[in-house]
């Protein structure tokens, strides 16, 4: 009894331990998981679930994500999930090997899953399908005395249709145990049964036999990637609309990446000194050079969505958006689901707007944002900023061919020649490509011929050349 308290304290403290790492190490990769899906509060959706396996896992994996929002909610979570895990794994192996045995093994599962936390495309809905398995050799060992084929067939299929992966720890565990009770047919026979069953699940479930087998998806252990926090912390921070600790988490990089350079830019542009800036930085990055398409990673596509919000065209803001969606886990993103209602607000789409507004109302955390932002009742303050971004949207007729900036700024100005962020962006990328005719041309049609001259020192500057 002494040496099973020491061994649940030993668990408990590597527990305490990476949460303190998840919290100080990982934070934004909780909340950029929360944003990369959507609960939503109806029998539709809920139903959804109960179309394919892994049932269990993958509705109170989605249920428990949501409240990732929270800083410290996802730390705790993942920390307490693989505490259970490691317990339930101890009191399994415990049945078939000796105490010090079963702590050895349960300690190495607990250390694995710590480090599988660390993989980006990490869900906890891994690790609620792992402790599905455990569990449920757990309840069968509990209920069933003696092994037999035919009950485990049944917990099998139980196992796979509410955890799906989790089938094959429970086949594992208990072809483990029958093979040290040299009892080969009967394990061999649970065993082929384990993968006998997604052969027919994968039909039944319309997907491909390996995806079935494996659903919801078994991520790998990977070591704390830095770069891609700093990338999420720059995101989080530009959501949160924390300018100030954006451009110090920006200036204190030796050379700004893209991403934190267009981000730093993007607040700069939006102060209006971002021809002041630009001259400072070795190697300024506006966004308005970048092109995004299928093979473009998430973050980039996140990052022009809010570029192109920013400086007012709203088609490619959707078009961005709509990218997102398609490319995020499972087609859900909540961050992009409230940027569509943001975006159709702004063009005056009142009944797409709508849309978007009802699916966020069936939401716990974004059911206030969902009603300050109903187009027949919007917040006074919400009106007043959509009343002003309408102002510089693109209003031309043009057909768009291609996601070429300088067309999209060129229109933006055409439509509203006091864009001023755009008149910036549009100047200054002449000036970091070296075409000064262009920029001279550019700058006499936007701003003397207009009589709105931008007395900037880049500018004067380089007229002067």
């Amino acid at each position: 009894m002494k040496q099973e308290r020491i061994h649940n304290l030993l668990l408990l403290l590597l527990s305490l331990v990476s949460m303190m790492i998840f919290h100080i190490c990982y934070k934004y990769h909780f909340f950029v998981q929360e944003q990369n899906q959507i609960f939503v509060y109806s029998r539709q959706y809920i139903a959804e679930y109960f179309a394919q396996n892994a049932v269990l896992s993958t509705l109170a994996g989605d249920f428990l994500t949501q409240f990732f929002y929270y800083l410290y909610v996802g730390p705790t979570m993942c920390a307490a999930v693989i505490l259970l895990i490691a317990i339930e794994s101890k009191r399994c192996f415990d049945k078939i090997f000796a105490k010090k045995v079963s702590f050895i093994i349960a300690i190495i599962i607990q250390i694995v899953l710590i480090f599988t936390v660390f993989n980006h495309r990490f869900g906890i809905e891994f690790l609620l399908s792992v402790f599905i398995g455990f569990l449920s050799y757990d309840l069968y060992t509990t209920l069933f005395k003696k092994e037999g084929i035919i009950s485990a067939t049944i917990t099998l299929l139980i196992t796979y249709y509410i955890g799906g992966f989790a089938q094959l720890i429970f086949a594992s565990i208990f072809t483990i145990k029958l093979l040290k009770a040299k009892q080969l047919t009967p394990s061999l026979t649970v065993a082929l049964f384990a993968f006998a069953i997604p052969i027919v699940g994968h039909r039944i479930f319309q997907t491909t036999y390996p995806k079935n087998l494996l659903y919801p998806g078994i991520h790998s252990p990977a070591l704390p990637d830095r770069y891609t926090e700093f990338s999420y912390a720059i995101e989080t921070e530009y959501y949160f609309r924390h300018f100030d600790k954006l451009e110090r988490l920006a200036l204190q990089q030796d050379t700004m990446s893209a991403q934190s350079g267009i981000y730093y830019n993007m607040i700069q542009a939006q102060k209006g000194i971002l021809p002041d800036k630009i001259k400072a930085q070795k190697i300024p990055e506006l966004g308005t050079l970048v092109h995004i398409d299928e093979n473009s990673p998430l973050e980039a596509i996140n990052l022009m969505n809010d570029f192109y919000y920013l400086i007012g065209d709203m088609a490619m803001a959707e078009r961005a958006a709509i990218m997102a969606q398609v490319f995020s886990p499972n087609n859900r993103n909540i961050k992009m689901i409230k940027r569509l209602c943001e975006i159709n607000l702004v063009t005056g789409d009142t009944a797409i707007a709508m849309k978007y507004v009802r699916i966020l109302e069936k939401t716990l955390l974004y059911r206030d944002w969902a009603n300050r932002h109903n187009p027949y009742a919007l917040d006074k303050k919400i009106e007043a900023e959509i009343v002003e971004k309408r102002k510089y949207t693109n209003t031309t007729n043009a057909i768009r061919v291609s996601d070429n900036c300088r067309e999209i700024l060129l229109q933006l100005l055409d439509s509203n020649p006091d864009n001023t962020i755009a008149l910036d962006y549009l100047l200054c990328t002449d000036l970091i490509l070296g075409q000064l005719q262009t920029f001279k041309a550019d700058y006499y049609r936007f701003c003397i011929k207009n009589n709105r001259q931008r007395l900037k020192k880049i500018y004067t500057d380089a007229l002067e050349k």
